[in-house]
């Protein structure tokens, strides 16, 4: 025999089917658009039980009991990556970007094989001639061959009657003239006079410029030495320019003891840059803080000097003339050429 179903067991069910009805409505369209935030509010009756879901925003009536629960739970955790999809096909090129600044230079390769040597210059144009000889006594000295084949120097032999006659002596031949000075260092101490005939007055030392470029003398010094003691006596510093094959006469009382001696130096090195020893030799003169030879060469002889009974001075002949050797380089002349080019004579 079927039992009739009872009232409240129907009730109840049409109220389960009427929830899930509006659950899966109100899931569809949630009213925020967020399926995790969404709810659905809606009234039950507390005699039937029964659910309704009042429209807009309407409450609900006397004797419902208000009831609301989420559409969705809250997102769960991010599942794990896929496999790799295939490919796409290639994109259109995009357009060029600005170009970057540059990078270092690299490191210089090898040198490359040295290229023919070019064609022979044409030959310039032959320079002016050397100076002539002002004495016969400018060959004493010079290197020569023997008849044997040996190195030797000339030496001249003036006979009574004037006849001239030259020997090559076999032996060690003076050293050849030092190289031309560097740049800078072209200036030379060219005439002196010391001595006066009566009081002494108006002596001076000439430079001269040797080089092809004007000189700047900033920085040089002309130095006295005494003989006696090796102290330098007096220090003239240099100032200006001194144009190529200049003179320039410094005005100065040097001593005429035996012997006597000057320098020109570079007062920021020290370095004695040309000297001459007068009446006999000085070789260890104390200028600064060190200590320096004022004989180039061979020293000059003591005979070739100034004197108080003829006016004269010592000067390169000919006139520059710097082949550091004192005995050839200078000579006593006569003839005073301060502040111009000099001239042997007596």
């Amino acid at each position: 025999m079927i039992r009739p179903t009872s009232r409240r067991l129907v009730r109840a069910l049409v109220a389960a089917g009427l929830a899930l009805g509006l659950v899966t409505t109100v899931a569809a369209a949630p009213r925020n658009g967020s399926s995790t935030e969404a709810t659905i509010a809606a009234c039950r009756n507390e005699v039937s039980g029964l659910l309704r879901v009042p429209t807009g925003h309407a409450s609900c009536r006397q004797g419902e009991q208000p009831l609301a629960w989420n559409v969705g739970g809250p997102r769960g955790p991010r599942g794990e990556a896929g496999p790799q999809g295939v490919a796409g096909p290639q994109g259109s090129a995009g357009s060029a970007g600005e170009r970057g600044p540059a990078g270092e230079q690299g490191a210089a390769g090898p040198a490359g094989d040295v290229g023919p040597a070019g064609p022979q210059g044409v030959a310039g144009p032959a320079g002016p001639p050397g100076a002539g000889l002002a004495s016969i006594d400018q060959l004493n000295g010079i290197a020569c061959t023997t008849a044997a084949g040996n190195a030797g120097s000339v030496s001249v032999t003036v006979a009574a009657a004037g006849a001239i006659s030259f020997a090559c002596d076999a032996g060690t031949p003076p050293p050849p003239p030092p190289p031309p000075p560097p740049a800078g260092r072209s200036i030379v101490v060219n005439e002196i006079d010391y001595d006066q005939v009566g009081a002494d007055s108006g002596g001076f030392v000439e430079l001269r410029n040797n080089g092809t470029a004007a000189a700047d003398l900033t920085g040089l010094a002309l130095v006295l030495v005494d003989g006696s003691d090796g102290l330098e006596y007096d220090r003239e510093a240099l100032t200006g320019e001194l144009a190529a094959g200049g003179y320039l006469a410094v005005a100065v009382e040097a001593q005429n003891g035996a012997p006597d001696g000057v320098a020109l130096v570079d007062t920021a090195t020290g370095a004695v840059l040309d000297a001459l020893s007068y009446e006999g030799a000085i070789t260890a003169a104390q200028i600064g803080t060190a200590t320096v030879s004022l004989v180039e060469g061979t020293v000059l002889a003591a005979t070739v000097a100034d004197s108080n009974a003829v006016a004269g001075s010592l000067i390169r002949n000919p006139d520059g003339k710097d082949t550091n050797d004192a005995a050839s380089d200078w000579a006593f002349t006569t003839t005073v050429t301060r502040g111009a080019a000099n001239v042997a004579s007596g």
